[in-house]
């Protein structure tokens, strides 16, 4: 990669549980505050209470209870706003946009579904629920942006997938700029369904702690502007942080767990520091998948053993998901912007709720209170997603490519 296909970050966008935009998380972070609360999907009945990262209606006044149809679209729609706000460009620039998602807009097409069973008239405008790429066509069309769109669909690490694909084609000169998001969106179907698999935890996800019961699940939406240094510089910006490595891996190992021994992640791990040129020793942070289910904390665990080896237990690490929940498909997106933050303040962020760490982590440095990291230029974000899905990006601080 030479130095004007350095692909650099040059907007942020990004809603969830704690609230609007880059500020609002960098201030939940130093306040070690959390999004996740009861909320009731089911009138009451069980899995009802449900503890989840619920975007408010005080936090983005436009998710009225009467648009649960177009949830995932609204906060996708925000999200890129934000961007484009943030990067100093338009809805005209010349600019690609691809999102990661699980579900879309699955409420809409839970609302199909639904008149279709009753015996009632379907609303056809709901049909497009079923397509993924809906919420990303709707917020291009009603923005008019002009460059091209994808939706990639890669379990939970969907928005990794779509952040690796922006970081190779801007890298290798296919691209000058992309603007890469991830979304997802709470309705029933999605706690229903998380639920019948046993993983949804009563009390508020606790990561890697002793304690752990499963997850908490989450909604949000982030985009980010991906740009080589050459088009940055061009428009006389600078950067927010850099992208300088990807992994990706596919262990195949079970429908909903990953290996084990973490094959997979060790894999897209490797890839990623030798994408960065980068040692495991030249990581000075480690932003996690950490969903605090049984099985997924200790097979990311080993893979993190596996590559790290006696530098982890130097190593600070956090799972924000004790923040936001598992906002499934946009994770990584999420992920990527408490990375930026955690280089910006040069602090890893607090694993909230994680307050007796299992001791079979004994090699992890997870910590309930932020840690500040005064020679901090390097974050890896990890991601893991159903079917063996697997990812890691590395950040670097904005001044490495200034």
């Amino acid at each position: 990669m030479t130095d004007s296909h350095e692909v650099w970050i040059t907007g942020i966008g990004v809603v969830s549980a704690l609230g609007s935009g880059l500020d609002a998380h960098r201030d939940a972070v130093r306040q070690q505050r959390t999004g996740l609360s009861t909320h009731s999907f089911f009138g009451g009945q069980a899995p009802d209470p449900c503890v989840c990262g619920r975007v408010s209606q005080q936090v983005l006044p436009e998710l009225s209870e009467t648009c649960e149809s177009d949830r995932a679209t609204r906060l996708l729609d925000h999200a890129v706003g934000q961007a484009l706000d943030s990067s100093g460009l338009s809805a005209s620039s010349d600019m690609d946009i691809i999102a990661g998602t699980t579900l879309g807009n699955i409420a809409a097409a839970s609302s199909y579904y639904r008149q279709t069973r009753g015996n009632q008239s379907p609303d056809p405008a709901h049909f497009g629920g079923f397509l993924l790429g809906q919420p990303l066509h709707d917020v291009k069309q009603s923005r008019g942006l002009t460059g091209r769109s994808q939706t990639i669909c890669s379990a939970c690490g969907s928005a990794a997938a779509a952040m690796g694909q922006t970081f190779h084609r801007i890298g290798t000169g296919m691209a000058q700029r992309v603007m890469v998001a991830g979304f997802e969106a709470l309705s029933p179907y999605v706690v229903a369904g998380f639920n019948s698999l046993r993983l949804v935890s009563k009390q508020p996800c606790c990561p890697f702690d002793k304690a752990r019961a499963g997850l908490s699940p989450g909604e949000g939406a982030a985009a980010l502007v991906l740009e080589s240094r050459a088009s940055a510089q061009q428009r006389g910006v600078r950067p927010l942080a850099r992208v300088v490595g990807f992994g990706a891996a596919l262990d195949a190992y079970h429908y909903t767990r990953a290996h084990p021994e973490g094959r997979g992640l060790a894999q897209a791990m490797l890839k990623a520091l030798a994408s960065a040129c980068l040692t495991p020793e030249q990581v000075h942070h480690l932003e996690l998948h950490g969903t605090a289910t049984e099985a997924n904390d200790p097979s990311e665990y080993c893979a993190l053993r596996s590559v790290f080896a006696d530098a982890l237990a130097g190593i600070p690490a956090t799972s924000t998901k004790s923040m936001t929940g598992h906002t499934f498909g946009a994770s990584a997106a999420l992920g990527a912007v408490f990375s930026v933050i955690a280089l910006q303040e040069r602090t890893a962020p607090a694993t909230l709720n994680c307050h007796e760490r299992d001791p079979a982590f004994v090699d992890l440095r997870v910590s309930s209170r932020p840690v500040e990291i005064p020679h901090l230029p390097t974050v890896m974000s990890t991601s893991l997603g159903f079917g063996g899905e697997a990812f890691a990006l590395v950040f670097t601080c904005a001044e490495a490519g200034a």
